[in-house]
């Protein structure tokens, strides 16, 4: 369990990085409505593939 604790805290920490270093970055081509919609595509199907995951982890394991 504590393995799966600081495994989790790596994740975070490497995600809360590499969010800093993609947000310094300036975006000459940016697009609401495409970023809008590509913030959609994650949320309607990435979402529900995650839960389904950590369901099936879940009672499996």
């Amino acid at each position: 369990m504590n393995t799966l604790i600081i495994l989790v805290i790596v994740v975070c920490i490497l995600a809360l990085i590499g969010t800093l270093l993609v947000t310094k970055m300036l975006d000459e081509n940016y697009d609401r409505k495409k970023s809008f919609s590509s913030l959609s595509y994650i949320y309607f199907l990435g979402l529900p593939v995650v839960i389904l995951v950590s369901v099936l982890i879940w009672v499996f394991i």
